[in-house]
C-alpha cells in the first residue's frame, strides 16, 4: 500500500474532502481523527509488537479499528500530511505535567509551516490534548471552544504546551525545534511500550474526545466530561468493562482481552483500602 492510498483513504475513512492546504481543513482532520480512533495502549499490555511503518499503523488505527498512542496516531498523521503537500517534520517533546522535571523524550508530534507560520500538530495526547492544532506565537491564548491552549517558552529556551485547567495554564510537555528523524523516535517508542517502568506498561488508558464531550478511561475509572463536567463511573465488572470496550471506545475486543485487563488493573484498585 503506498503513502498516496494511504492518505486517499484516511479521509475517505473520515469523510474528509482534499481540499487546499489550509488550518481549515487541519482542524477538521486532527478533530476528527480524536474523536474517530481511540488513543489507548492496549496493544502495549498485551505485549504486541508495534511497528511503525506506514502501512501497519494504517492496517492497526484505521482498518483495524485498534487505535494506538502517541508514536502511533502522530506517525500516522504525518505520513498523510507530508503526502498531501503540507510542510511538516516530526519534533520529540518531553511529557512533563506542569513539574520542574528531566524526562526522556517520549512524546512525538507534528511541527507544520503554513503561510509562515508554525503549529503543532498533536492527535496522539488523549484526554488533554487539543482538538485542533496549535500555533507557535508565545503567549498567544488560542481557544478552542471547549479548552484553551497557548505555547510559551521556559528559561532554558524550551517550548511549553500548555492546556487551562484548574484556573491557569497547565504545561502538559515540552519541546524544541532540533531536526529530529524517524530513527530517533525508536528509543522513546522503545522505553514507552517496552519498560517496566513506563506508563502505559502500568496503566490502562483510553479516550476518544468530541466537542465538548471527552470519553476517558483509566484503570478502574470511566470519566465522561461534558462541558466541562466529569461524571467519574467505577468499574466493577468484566461486563461492564467490555461493554466500555466495545460501546463507548468501538474496539473490536474479544471478552478474553477484556477480562484480562480487568484483571490486570481493576482489580488491583478495587483492593485497596
Amino acid at each position: 500500500m503506498t503513502n498516496e492510498q494511504i492518505a486517499q483513504s484516511y479521509l475517505a475513512d473520515l469523510t474528509i474532502s482534499e481540499g487546499p492546504l489550509a488550518i481549515d481543513f487541519l482542524n477538521e482532520l486532527q478533530s476528527k481523527h480524536i474523536a474517530q480512533y481511540s488513543f489507548n495502549n492496549i496493544a502495549v499490555i498485551l505485549g504486541q509488537e508495534l511497528p511503525l511503518d506506514p502501512e501497519s499503523l494504517f492496517n492497526k488505527i484505521v482498518e483495524r479499528r485498534r487505535g494506538g498512542y502517541c508514536f502511533e496516531h502522530n506517525k500516522l498523521v504525518f505520513t498523510v500530511l507530508s503526502e498531501l503537500g503540507f510542510d511538516v517534520r516530526l519534533l520529540l517533546a518531553k511529557v512533563i505535567y506542569n513539574q520542574d522535571v528531566d524526562v526522556a523524550r517520549t512524546h512525538r508530534v507534528t511541527l507544520l509551516t503554513l503561510a509562515g507560520e508554525d503549529y503543532i500538530v498533536d492527535a496522539g495526547f488523549g484526554h488533554l490534548g487539543a482538538r485542533f492544532p496549535v500555533k507557535i506565537v508565545h503567549g498567544l491564548i488560542q481557544d478552542q471552544g471547549d479548552a484553551q491552549y497557548r505555547i510559551t517558552q521556559n528559561v532554558n529556551g524550551d517550548y511549553c504546551y500548555q492546556v487551562f485547567k484548574y484556573g491557569d495554564f497547565f504545561t502538559l510537555y515540552t519541546f524544541d525545534l532540533h531536526h529530529y528523524t524517524e530513527a530517533d523516535c525508536l528509543l522513546g517508542h522503545f522505553y514507552s511500550h517496552k519498560h517496566p517502568n513506563a506508563a502505559f506498561v502500568n496503566n490502562l488508558v483510553i479516550c476518544r474526545k468530541f466537542f465538548n464531550d471527552i470519553q476517558s478511561l483509566r484503570n478502574n475509572e470511566f470519566h465522561h466530561v461534558i462541558n466541562g463536567i466529569t461524571q467519574t463511573t467505577k468499574i466493577t465488572s468484566i461486563k461492564q468493562l467490555h461493554q466500555l470496550l466495545i460501546d463507548v471506545y468501538q474496539l473490536d475486543i474479544d471478552i478474553a482481552i477484556s477480562e484480562f485487563l480487568f484483571n490486570k488493573f481493576v482489580t488491583p484498585f478495587q483492593n485497596k483500602v
